[in-house]
């Protein structure tokens, strides 16, 4: 989903972006697993949320520090699974 849907270059909305992020979780039937990943994920302080959505392959957000790659992370990826 970072590669395709948020990236910069693909010229959505965060929105947007958002709305087909969740629709995919709820339809992937993998929903647990993905909202398990990203629980540990949040939980391990040496993951770079900077590289996660800065890097070789794809750009979703240029974050000056890890914690605002972080808290971005949250309310894209974190946030909108809640309640599903």
């Amino acid at each position: 989903m970072l590669k395709t849907v948020f990236n910069v270059d693909s010229g959505l909305s965060e929105d947007a972006a958002i709305r087909i992020y969740r629709r995919s979780a709820l339809t992937s039937g993998k929903l647990d697993v993905l909202k398990e990943e990203l629980a540990l994920a949040l939980c391990d302080s040496k993951f770079s949320w900077k590289e996660l959505l800065l890097n070789d392959d794809y750009e979703v957000l240029d974050a000056e520090t890890e914690g605002d790659a972080r808290s971005y992370a949250v309310r894209i990826l974190w946030d909108p699974l809640q309640g599903l």
